[in-house]
Formats: C-alpha cells, sequence, structure tokens
C-alpha cells in the first residue's frame, strides 16, 4: 500500500515538473500572408512560438527562400537568416545570447509577411 502511494505521488511530482518545462508560447503576431492552400485546408502562415530559450517557426507546408530577421527595441539587427522551412520540423532560433529587451521578429516570403513582437529575460 505504501508503496503505490510513493509511485501515484512520483508521478504527480514528474508530470508537475515537466508540465512546467514544456510550454510554449505563441507570440502574437501582425500578417499579410496569402493562404495558398486550399480552402479546407490548415493555413500555410508560419507560426511563431517562444519556448525557453528559443523561438519556433513552424509550417502546415514547406516554405523555401524565407527572410527571418529579429530585430531590437533600438533598431539593431541581431539576427539575419534565409531558411526553408520543413512540414512539421520546427525550425529552431535560439535565443539565450540575446540580452533582455523587447525583440520584433519578421518572417517574409515574397510579398507575404509574419511579424510578432516577443520578450527576452
Amino acid at each position: 500500500m505504501k508503496t503505490k502511494r510513493l509511485i501515484v505521488i512520483l508521478c504527480c511530482l514528474v508530470q508537475v515538473l515537466f508540465g512546467t518545462v514544456a510550454y510554449a508560447e505563441k507570440i502574437p503576431v501582425n500578417k499579410n500572408w496569402e493562404d495558398t492552400l486550399d480552402v479546407r485546408s490548415l493555413s500555410s502562415s508560419p507560426i511563431l512560438m517562444k519556448e525557453g530559450n528559443m523561438l519556433l517557426i513552424q509550417s502546415d507546408k514547406v516554405l523555401e527562400n524565407l527572410f527571418i530577421a529579429i530585430t531590437s527595441e533600438d533598431g539593431r539587427q541581431v539576427y539575419l537568416e534565409l531558411p526553408n522551412v520543413i512540414v512539421d520540423t520546427a525550425y529552431v532560433i535560439p535565443i539565450d545570447l540575446l540580452p533582455a529587451g523587447n525583440y520584433c521578429i519578421t518572417v517574409m516570403q515574397g510579398a507575404n509577411y509574419v511579424i510578432g513582437y516577443f520578450h527576452v529575460g
């Protein structure tokens, strides 16, 4: 009986610890992204999330020739990349070396864009 209680307590503790570690915050965005998928399909617009010290970019379709830029409050560009995003695979941008502050991330593909704002620190 004591063993059962101990196992239940340990399971609850592990669930609480891992539940707080695996939290992803969706980044609020302004966007002008024309959805190119079928009306009944999901959006082709990239999804921006912040999880701990990482930014994640996900999409329901392959996004090629993207322009990704991160800019600080004072207008300094702190990150620039031209990657491809693959379906069901998050594109990861580490932000652990950025100084504390507010930042803007811009994801562009041709005339389509998504702009999000996030805080570090």
